[in-house]
């Protein structure tokens, strides 16, 4: 699908310069401590800066500062000399009209844009003919573990591509660190971030920066809000063309039947982890209560069989090199670059894409592939019922049942796989909508005439059935984070951006978190539109018996998800 073209690889160069100054002389600016927040009304802190609200974010100012570690946390937009301007950020509430034509984001997502043209007024044709493939990153999980890739923001639960600097890749002999690539390397190939291919006006790949699970979800799906989504945010960079893309998948923890997924689980022990390594920086007692699987918390057996790659950078380095770097992904490359870019003292840093970013996508059969990953998916999904049936009586609360179904599926040897939410949703269609990011400073500013200076969404259709006990390890997480030894505000004091809500009687017990940013009203800019069956053949068997439905009222309203259920 993706052709490697000579002439563009040679436009392109390996050398992605992004205009992030990283400066080695100490910066006399003042730090601007203001940060947003998910809750309802801003509050000023004891030390005088401010936690914004949703509705008051455009007044985070950082232009005069320079310098805001905590309120910009994704500033891609420096990313190659783009220029931030101003705060983004439009409070544009569904039910108002308040900000005229705009695309801020998140929006409710409704099957109407996929109808037939001419059938309803809001039906817009999808201009994609293909699937999104995706490939792996050449970063193992455990070279994840080891780089501290896993760690608890104050607004999401992350996964980072690892990225590390370097020297003398251009004969630069200075001794001066000027530029980051990704960690990890294979021999004869160089690295690779995990890569997604867009259909229709992207002609390269779009590589990923890092994945985060926001609770709840911050889209809606025909009014209904899901319990997570996890966000894959990718950036696409070209010498004439700079953009952003976030692939969302909705998770459902809503029904006593679900299964256990497994590739959730694996990461939720990877973020207890940190939050025990944070705890005991800290000085603080771990979280009372365990997560089946997650424990001891102690260094795996290196010399066990792993079913992982290895790669040239060995995890020994690998952890070295994470203790000292400045930068955890790609998006903290840019942030650093704002908060020096009027230091006339500093040296560019640069993203380096690797040949392993450009080579030309893998020779497999994907139609193969696919099918073999749904079959495993569905003998898992069997046995966890059949066990749960057979050993537990119908109880799916016992946490024996959780803890033997991992055992019986050696949950920590799953095979890593960068991509894994795009297996776990079993379907390639999906929303497509253009957009802003959904946290300061809002990237996205719309801007009349241009398809550019926006985040380009792509929404799956379905969301990925998740156990009730692994959404409410998602929602503790978030609701019991401790701002690490070192942070600038509450350090190894309780800090998160979202809005808890615990019961008044047993304040251990958690009634709701929302770390999601409100629903904003829709304009044309956004240009919606809904991608399914009558665009291009799936390769997933579920997608394929969902399209067997001729009727689309069925399809998209009865029968909504590749899973049996009434409606939405």
């Amino acid at each position: 699908m993706k052709t490697v073209d000579a002439v563009r690889t040679l436009q392109r160069s390996f050398l992605l310069a992004v205009t992030v100054s990283q400066s080695f002389v100490s910066s006399q600016l003042t730090v601007n401590l203001d940060r947003f927040t998910f809750d309802i009304a801003s509050k000023t802190r004891p030390d005088g800066f401010t936690d914004y609200a949703p509705q008051d974010w455009l007044k985070i100012d950082c232009e005069d500062a320079n310098d805001c570690p905590e309120a910009y946390r994704d500033k891609w937009e420096y990313g190659r000399g783009w220029s931030l301007g101003n705060n983004a950020c439009l409070h544009c509430p569904e039910g108002t009209f308040q900000c005229g034509r705009h695309h801020q984001s998140p929006i409710n997502l409704k099957r109407e844009y996929g109808l037939e043209l001419g059938t309803h007024p809001n039906a817009n044709e999808c201009i994609d003919l293909h699937w999104m493939k995706y490939e792996d990153s050449f970063c193992t999980f455990d070279q994840l573990e080891d780089a501290e890739a896993f760690t608890i923001e104050r607004h999401a639960l992350r996964i980072s591509q690892p990225i590390e600097t370097y020297d003398n890749i251009e004969d630069d002999t200075d001794g001066v660190p000027d530029g980051v690539r990704l960690m990890c390397r294979i021999p004869g190939r160089g690295s690779r971030f995990g890569r997604i291919d867009f259909s229709k006006g992207f002609s390269d790949w779009w590589h990923l920066s890092h994945t985060d699970i926001r609770v709840p979800s911050e889209h809606t799906q025909e009014g209904r809000r899901y319990d997570a989504e996890i966000q894959l945010a990718h950036f696409y960079s070209i010498p004439w063309w700079n953009e952003m893309a976030t692939v969302s998948i909705f998770l459902d923890g809503s029904s006593p039947n679900n299964p256990v997924y497994r590739y959730l689980d694996k990461v939720i022990c990877q973020w207890r982890r940190y939050e025990f390594q944070v705890r005991q920086e800290c000085g603080l007692e771990p979280v009372e209560g365990s997560y089946p699987g997650c424990f001891p918390l102690s260094r795996r057996d290196r010399e066990r069989n792993r079913n992982l790659r290895r790669s040239s950078s060995t995890e020994e380095e690998i952890a070295v090199e994470s203790k000292k770097r400045r930068f955890q992904n790609v998006a903290d490359v840019i942030l650093h670059n704002e908060k020096h870019r009027s230091n006339p003292n500093h040296t560019d840093v640069k993203i380096f894409l690797d040949k392993g970013d450009t080579e030309p996508s893998e020779d497999k059969d994907w139609d193969a592939w696919i099918q073999q990953q749904s079959e495993q998916m569905d003998k898992e999904d069997a046995l966890y019922h059949d066990l749960k049936d057979r050993t537990f009586n119908g109880n799916h609360t016992d946490e024996a049942l959780h803890e033997k179904f991992r055992k019986l599926l050696q949950g920590d040897e799953i095979p890593w796989f960068t991509y894994w939410p795009m297996l776990g949703v079993r379907t390639e269609y999906y929303f497509r909508y253009e957009g802003t990011q959904t946290i300061p400073p809002c990237h996205g500013k719309w801007i009349q005439g241009s398809r550019r200076n926006t985040n380009h969404w792509r929404v799956m259709k379905d969301p990925i059935r998740i156990h009730p006990r692994q959404l409410k390890e998602l929602q503790r997480l978030m609701a019991d984070r401790i701002a690490p030894k070192g942070s600038a505000v509450n350090e190894c004091q309780p800090d998160t951006a979202a809005k808890v809500t615990r019961d008044p009687s047993n304040p251990r017990k958690i009634l709701e978190v929302d770390g999601a940013r409100p629903i904003m009203y829709t304009s044309h800019p956004h240009f919606k539109t809904f991608c399914e069956c009558k665009d291009w053949p799936s390769k997933w068997p579920e997608d394929r018996k969902w399209c067997e439905m001729n009727d689309e009222n069925q399809r998209f309203y009865d029968q909504p998800y590749n899973f049996e259920t009434d409606g939405f």
